[in-house]
């Protein structure tokens, strides 16, 4: 393509420019046999101008550059890509993002990562006195470069099994040293648990935690991806943000890719954070056919914003922040959505309004700023944030600064996810803390979390919100509750499925506002999990039907959730909430 071709696409259509231009990256740096790069270019092309609504791709491993892939404003078009494989080749950045897109499919995408986002080995030497743990890099897994020790995420898997080992907490070193390109030391603090469980010949994973593979961003409404792998991501495997509609995953799957040349291992690992994860957008995503394994967190997290009030400049107006100038709120919050007001250390609703009005506010406040690591302990303080006036259509009352609140049309409502399968990977199944949502027909496997927890995490990770009107039948749960984290103190998910509310832990105060309501739990069999089957607290309106529960309580737990006053073992456990339990099999 010359120069003078370009300056005529940039005339008629900078966008399609773009669009041209990043494909054209894409392909001459990979490829497939038999196929010219003047013959790609103008397929490309033709198809970026918008003469055709679909676009095949010629089968073949591409490797992307450094920035990755970037669509934008693309409507109704369609992309097969069936026999591709997309590479990322930079942790810090993600492969393939969609901005603006309407209307727009893949069909037959994989995606993976070269270098990996992980590298694994095997412990070949163990010092329980001196806290520390030695491990061998197994050929064909990347060396010890410092991107691989800076995380401090280590997963523990058994010697001869492709699984998370059995009984063993999560492990965050207090410092990973490289002794050698291939070989390296675990140091842990003294306040660790479960050395006991370290053993020579068990398998480790380094991993790191940076960018998403897939972001569907700002202005994004039905995107859909059908029949599509992702191997392996150094974040979250598909990240939506911002977007007015979450989108459409058909046979997606989430799995850990081939073996590296060389190896003689297969991969433990796929994505270094959740498979799927979805907030701030308008409507949630439809998961049919799913199949999310050997990721370093969650399968799927859907959850909408939490601010807090700072100040009121009248008695209808608000102002707010986020720690991150990226966070554009006040294009995504519109009039009429409903705002709940929330008093800590419960986050009982204290007020209810709407929205007439949000924009920025130029006048940051510095002691907010200041606290921004108290508001969001999450929050690595980057940016000087961003400050929103937030204007009601009535007044409300007993709001006041240092309260929060949460704004449910930005939580992914109106989710659906169906026969899907989300097994053998770190922490819980889904993390559903959004409305009108199904969950049916899907099965949850060898979790170190339980299979699903329902309800707002305002404390610490000030994720949002109180769940109403959820449906959660016919699902079959299958030896979960794997970790030991389930067993201590500050765990506050109880039971495999477990609806909650997690508040501020206090010794005197262990109350639990009623937050949840109108759930539907029927027919779901649950059979092996070290804590209870069902827990159900800061809930009203909840019914338990039909249900079958197995071979649950496993373990004796006499700490579980003791910071939280949730620690009764049972079955079914209902310590603050309100439940009708009816038709349930119980077969201890």
């Amino acid at each position: 393509m010359n120069a003078e071709t370009l300056t005529e696409m940039k005339k008629r259509n900078p966008m399609t420019l773009g669009l041209c231009l990043c494909l054209i990256t894409v392909f001459n740096s990979g490829l497939a046999a038999g196929q010219s790069t003047g013959d790609l270019q103008a397929k490309v092309k033709e198809f970026a101008a918008g003469s055709e609504p679909t676009l095949t791709l010629p089968p073949g491993r591409y490797v992307l550059p450094k920035e990755g892939l970037v669509l934008r404003k693309l409507k109704g078009r369609t992309i097969i890509a069936r026999g591709v494989t997309l590479v990322g080749t930079d942790l810090d950045a993600t492969a393939l993002q969609f901005q603006e897109c309407v209307d727009v499919a893949v069909d037959g995408l994989t995606l993976d990562y070269d270098p990996l986002p992980f590298t694994q080995g095997r412990l070949i030497a163990v010092d329980r006195t001196g806290r520390t743990a030695d491990f061998q890099v197994s050929a064909g897994y990347p060396e010890l470069e410092p991107v691989y020790l800076e995380g401090k995420n280590v997963h523990l898997f058994e010697k001869d099994s492709l699984r998370w080992k059995n009984g063993a907490p999560d492990y965050y070193p207090m410092k990973i040293e490289r002794l050698a390109p291939d070989k390296g030391r675990l140091v842990f603090s003294e306040h660790v648990a479960g050395l006991d469980q370290l053993a020579v010949g068990d398998r480790v994973v380094l991993n790191v935690r940076k960018k998403p593979g897939v972001l569907v961003g700002s202005g994004c409404a039905r995107v859909r991806f059908i029949n599509t792998t992702i191997h392996s991501a150094p974040g979250i495997g598909i990240l939506v943000r911002f977007a007015e509609d979450a989108g459409i995953y058909e046979n997606v799957r989430v799995g850990p890719g081939p073996r590296p040349e060389g190896a003689g291992e297969d991969r433990l690992f796929s994505t270094s954070a959740d498979a799927f994860n979805a907030a701030y957008a308008r409507k949630g995503p439809v998961l049919r056919g799913c199949d999310f394994s050997f990721m370093g967190d969650d399968a799927v997290n859907l959850h909408g914003v939490m601010l807090p009030v700072v100040k009121w400049l009248d008695d209808r107006s608000f102002v707010s922040m986020r720690a991150h100038k990226s966070e554009r709120f006040d294009l995504l919050i519109r009039p009429g959505d409903e705002v709940r007001f929330l008093k800590p250390p419960t986050y009982a609703m204290a007020a209810a309004g709407r929205v007439e009005a949000i924009s920025l506010w130029d006048k940051p406040d510095a002691g907010v700023l200041a606290d921004i690591k108290k508001i969001w302990p999450t929050s690595k303080g980057e940016g000087e944030g961003v400050f929103y006036v937030i204007k009601l259509k009535e007044r409300v009352a007993g709001v006041d600064p240092g309260d929060f609140c949460d704004i449910p049309a930005t939580s992914a409502p109106g989710f659906e996810i169906r026969d899907s399968a989300f097994h053998d990977h770190r922490a819980r199944g889904l993390r559903l803390m959004s409305n009108d949502g199904l969950v049916e027909n899907c099965r949850f496997e060898r979790l170190k979390g339980v299979a699903i927890s329902i309800g707002p995490e305002y404390a610490f990770w000030r994720e949002a919100g109180w769940c109403s009107d959820l449906v959660i039948r016919g699902n079959h749960i299958t030896d979960v509750g794997l970790g030991t984290n389930l067993r201590q103190a500050d765990n506050y998910t109880t039971g495999a499925i477990t609806i909650m509310g997690r508040r501020d832990p206090s010794k005197e105060d262990k109350s639990h506002f009623q937050g949840n309501a109108r759930i539907l739990v029927a027919g779901n069999v649950i059979e092996g999990c070290s804590v209870n089957g069902i827990s159900v607290s800061a809930a009203r309106e909840v019914e338990i039907t039909g249900n079958t529960i197995r071979k649950v309580n496993l373990l004796d737990s006499p700490k579980m959730a003791a910071d939280y006053g949730l620690g009764e073992q049972k079955p079914i456990s209902v310590p603050h909430g309100g439940a009708v339990l009816r038709d349930n099999m119980i077969d201890q």
